[in-house]
């Protein structure tokens, strides 16, 4: 008998290989803010590091790395795949009025 798996969204079981995977990366922008090289010329690094630490001294390794990168994966079964497919973010949908 094939290897069975609750499907992460409905729980139903179903069996392993009609499984579909939901890979999700929630990562910080990388992109740098745009800055002059005057603003850069006045910056205090040591300063600004000193400040970085400060606000990092009573975050758990957890919470320092939720707020740089983080990564889940799921198991669903089709039915929630193709409803996951529609709507992703899982937001309400608007319905607008027919218009005849």
């Amino acid at each position: 008998m094939p290897e069975r798996v609750p499907c992460a969204i409905c729980d139903r079981g179903f069996p392993l290989h009609f499984s579909y995977i939901v890979r999700i990366d929630v990562f910080a922008d990388p992109s740098m803010p745009a800055m002059t090289s005057e603003q850069i010329a006045e910056m205090d690094f040591d300063a600004e590091l000193e400040h970085l630490l400060d606000e990092m001294k009573d975050l758990s390794a957890d919470d320092l790395l939720d707020q740089v990168h983080r990564n889940f994966e799921y198991r669903i079964c089709r039915p929630c795949q193709i409803r996951f497919l529609a709507n992703p973010l899982g937001k309400p949908r608007q319905r607008t009025p027919a218009s005849n």
